[in-house]
């Protein structure tokens, strides 16, 4: 179950790899002109430009729909964690659900400390 994980996990970091690889190897692509060079920074600038359009709501919205926004992923992560654990209490559950269930949880928990463990690693107090 884990290597299926680990393989899906990894198979766009491959890809992206390859990708970088060829570019390096090629030399990537290189603007003919000034004019070239232009028209590819303003579109870069433009694709940017909207990336941040779709991120500002449309109007002033509530402060509770700014802070549930800001803690949603946080409270997704904790009930995937709520339903992991609970996944042990329920005996009619096959052992492959639970299995999943605790693994979803796992994955939950590093999103939200994982850092802050991995930060402290190396720290002697």
């Amino acid at each position: 179950m884990i290597v299926e994980t680990l393989i899906g996990a990894l198979v766009p970091v491959a890809a992206e790899s390859v990708k970088q690889l060829i570019v390096r190897w090629t030399g990537g692509v290189k603007p003919a002109t000034v004019d070239e060079t232009i028209r590819l920074m303003k579109a870069e600038s433009d694709r940017l430009t909207a990336l941040a359009a779709l991120d500002q709501p449309g109007g002033t919205p509530s402060q509770w729909v700014i802070d549930l926004r800001a803690s949603a992923r946080y409270l997704g992560a904790l009930s995937v964690i709520a339903v992991g654990i609970g996944s042990l209490y329920v005996s009619e559950l096959p052992e492959l659900v639970r299995i999943t269930a605790l693994e979803a949880a796992n994955i939950a928990f590093g999103f939200l400390f994982g850092s802050r463990l991995a930060a402290n690693w190396g720290t002697k107090k």
